[in-house]
């Protein structure tokens, strides 16, 4: 009976093993993205149910959030709170844009010139769409890092 058990536990964490494999298979065109987003890990996570780190939120979930909406991450700029009291979602469009250029995105949300805290910036169009494609691709995945 033992034998039993152990081995339908076995079959299960297989399984469930390979589901999550298969929730995370990302898109063709969100590949690129993964590679891309490389550079934001000296700041930010993009792991689901993992705390944000001192120096920037986890951005798992960012796609689709309110600016700024990060419980667990209590450092957001003045124009990072600007945006959210504004109701700044992080769509396609806003996300293009803040990658682009945080401080002219901020200033713009704002209406005014605002203090900020991320100060890379990603030009490169492509890039851009990649990492946005892949912030799409990973949102309400559990194994998707």
């Amino acid at each position: 009976m033992l034998m039993k058990t152990l081995a339908a536990a076995a079959v299960l964490a297989v399984l469930a093993a390979g589901q999550a494999r298969a929730d995370c298979a990302l898109p063709a065109d969100a590949q690129p993205g993964k590679s891309v987003s490389g550079v934001c890990k000296a700041c930010h996570i993009f792991e689901a149910d993992k705390p944000s780190r001192p120096t920037g939120p986890n951005l798992h979930d960012i796609y689709g959030s309110p600016a700024g909406s990060r419980d667990d991450f209590k450092a957001y700029s003045e124009g990072m709170q600007g945006a959210k009291a504004k109701g700044t979602v992080w769509d396609d469009d806003n996300l293009f844009a803040y990658i682009g250029d945080p401080k002219s995105f901020l200033d713009k949300v704002n209406g005014k010139e605002v203090r900020h805290a991320m100060l890379f910036a990603l030009k490169d169009d492509q890039k851009r769409k990649d990492v946005i494609a892949f912030l799409k691709a990973i949102k309400g995945k559990a194994e998707c890092n």
